[in-house]
């Protein structure tokens, strides 16, 4: 009875962020950083108050394996700092919650900057066109230092 309450309404919550995308983008994006700040402190919470006997528990392989292995579906290409990859140390139970709770500041720094005009593009903002009558992609300052 839970899974099914809780899998219809993040069928509900898709569906109701998709409409709001289309009718304000940055209102989307604004909520859905409400939601994933919410997560982070949830997570940062349950580690305050479980922290000592999560550090005693093992950490389950699925955790190390999509942490630690290979490639993590785009892992790295989304998060906000592209010039460094982020791997997290997994040695316990303790350090998986960290990294979940991370996973979601990550998502709040992406939800803000999706939030600032100059990198939202709707159908309302002025295109620049090449001579070929295509939009030209927007292009975004890089970020990264050399070293």
């Amino acid at each position: 009875r839970d899974r099914f309450v809780a899998q219809h309404a993040a069928v509900a919550y898709f569906w109701i962020a998709c409409a709001l995308y289309v009718h304000n983008p940055t209102m989307a994006y604004n909520i859905n950083e409400a939601v994933e700040e919410h997560a982070y402190k949830t997570y940062d919470d349950f580690l305050k108050t479980h922290g000592a006997s999560l550090k005693q528990q093992a950490a389950p392989e699925v955790a190390k394996q999509y942490y630690l292995d290979g490639d993590l579906y785009m892992f790295d290409e989304f998060q906000t700092n592209p010039c460094q990859l982020r791997r997290p140390k997994i040695e316990n139970l303790y350090d998986v919650f960290v990294a979940i709770r991370d996973d979601e500041a990550e998502h709040v720094k992406t939800m803000k900057h999706l939030q600032q005009d100059e990198h939202l593009q709707t159908i309302n903002n002025e295109r620049t066109y090449g001579e070929d009558g295509h939009p030209v992609p927007l292009e975004f300052p890089d970020t990264c230092e050399a070293e």
